[in-house]
């Protein structure tokens, strides 16, 4: 079932992936750098961040006071205490990526983790498990140490990974572009061979794999075998496939292409959700993984977008303006109403 967002709440978090609501077929949003305002900002990094990752299971949840809410009197916020991971990176004059660390964001705190990671992945259960793919194999997170530690015997150099929704499988994709299937404690790998010339992969709520080869074409792999996704425009310059969040389609994740917003369907097909990203205003990285609670990285930083308190602060301020519009009309209205009886004392 197709999920809708209000185009108000899109409008102000500008990244709430989601169908306008519009009755205008012609009606487009375009995100502008203005999305990204000072206020939302949690993180200032010296290298682009091209990697975000919240995970949603233990690590996140209200189970000890390094997760719990707390209130600032001063802003009359909540601050969240969010637990994330992150990485970053900078490209060289050939056009190829330097490593600069994978870091974890705990307690409002940032720490390198790992100097080589790329990317992480988490199961949406109750286990306190992290994992990551690096240069030379995976690794584990420590919640304890605030560390991370090599898992299994993997070795290859990884540029992505995915995690099922439970379980033990971890899916990888190699610096050769080639993918993997790692389970049995990180013991056990099986190549997918289907999976041919990958560039960049998400799994689903479903765990369908998407990817893109190198003709920047999508494509899904289900239990039926490996299809193109068709409907996308031919010949992109650039593509991104994004990590879906929780309250979404369980056989769907969202696909920029160049500077618009689509979804791609296990089926194989696909649907443009009427959403632009200016040239300068598109994220380097995105994490809709909560829903309600997003982050986005643009300008080597990392925004932070509560879209509850976004919504909650239109809608007041929607009410405010409606009501000073009509004030004449509503005192019009008061004025003829009945006015209630008093009552007579006894």
């Amino acid at each position: 079932m197709k999920i809708f967002l209000s185009l108000t709440v899109l409008s102000l978090v500008g990244l709430a992936f989601g169908a306008p609501t519009s009755s205008e077929e012609d009606e487009v949003l375009v995100i502008t750098k203005d999305f990204f305002s000072k206020d939302s900002i949690i993180y200032s990094g010296k290298h682009e961040i091209v990697n975000l990752m919240v995970p949603l299971n233990g690590l996140n949840h209200e189970n000890d006071n390094d997760h719990s809410s707390e209130y600032n009197p001063n802003s009359n916020e909540i601050d969240l205490n969010i637990l994330l991971f992150f990485v970053e990176a900078d490209v060289d004059s050939n056009g190829n990526r330097v490593d600069r660390g994978l870091y974890v964001m705990r307690n409002g705190k940032a720490t390198k983790i790992l100097e080589h990671g790329r990317d992480a992945a988490a199961s949406r259960d109750d286990s306190n498990l992290a994992f990551f793919g690096a240069k030379d194999g995976i690794y584990v997170y420590d919640y304890a140490n605030n560390s991370a530690n090599k898992y299994g015997t993997v070795d290859y150099s990884i540029i992505g990974i995915g995690k099922e929704d439970t379980g033990d499988v971890i899916y990888i994709l190699t610096e050769n572009h080639e993918m993997f299937k790692v389970s049995k404690g990180g013991m056990r790998k099986e190549k997918i061979n289907d999976v041919v010339d990958a560039r960049q992969f998400v799994l689903d709520l479903s765990n369908n794999i998407y990817f893109y080869a190198d003709d920047k074409q999508a494509y899904v792999r289900t239990i039926n075998g490996v299809k193109k996704v068709e409907g996308l425009p031919q010949n992109p310059s650039s593509v991104t496939l994004i990590k879906p969040p929780v309250l979404m389609y369980e056989d769907a994740v969202p696909f920029v292409v160049d500077n618009r917003l689509y979804f791609i369907f296990a089926n194989g097909t696909s649907e443009y959700f009427k959403t632009i990203f200016e040239p300068k205003a598109k994220p380097s990285a995105y994490a809709p993984d909560g829903f309600l609670i997003q982050y986005y990285a643009y300008n080597n930083k990392i925004y932070e977008f509560n879209l509850i308190a976004k919504f909650y602060d239109h809608v007041t301020s929607y009410l405010d303006t409606l009501i000073y519009d009509n004030m004449d009309k509503i005192q019009s209205a008061a004025n003829k109403s009945p006015r209630p009886r008093q009552r007579q004392r006894v």
